[in-house]
């Protein structure tokens, strides 16, 4: 009988855990009303996120985007990539690469999963390495609740 015991209680936990807990993040960016600005420290860079069709949902083909600037200067000579994960669940690797569209904007698609559970909060880090910089790379996060 107590070989029946932990799959059942995995399968609770993959159903009820994500994004569960009294420690988990709130939504600091408000997506579906607009992109949302990040000032990175300590390069000065400013990252604007955003991601459309809106409202912004979860299994649907979505366009990922940003605009960077440094002292008021758009930056074109970047790499871009944005790291999508659900804070307390792990949903898989979701990396996106967005390619430069535009003077200092980049843009890529991805997929956000369905959590089994409907909990709908996401957290994207925009990560930019620059030639400027060789090595270092600047994050950038935003967390951000999904319309399931």
């Amino acid at each position: 009988m107590s070989h029946y015991f932990v799959p059942i209680l995995l399968v609770i936990m993959l159903l009820f855990g994500c994004g569960k807990g009294s420690d988990a993040p709130k939504a600091d960016c408000a997506i579906n009303a607009g992109p949302c600005v990040r000032e990175t420290v300590p390069d000065g860079l400013s990252v604007s996120f955003d991601i459309g069709p809106k409202p912004v949902s979860s299994m649907a083909v979505l366009t990922l985007s940003t605009f960077l600037q440094k002292k008021g200067r758009t930056v074109t000579d970047a790499k871009v990539t944005v790291d999508l994960s659900m804070p307390g669940m792990y949903m898989g690797e979701n990396r996106v690469a967005l390619a430069l569209t535009e003077s200092g904007r980049y843009e890529g698609r991805g997929i956000l999963p369905r959590c089994p559970s409907g909990k709908r909060l996401w957290k994207a880090e925009v990560m930019v390495e620059r030639p400027s910089r060789p090595g270092r790379t600047t994050t950038a996060s935003f967390i951000f609740e999904v319309k399931n």
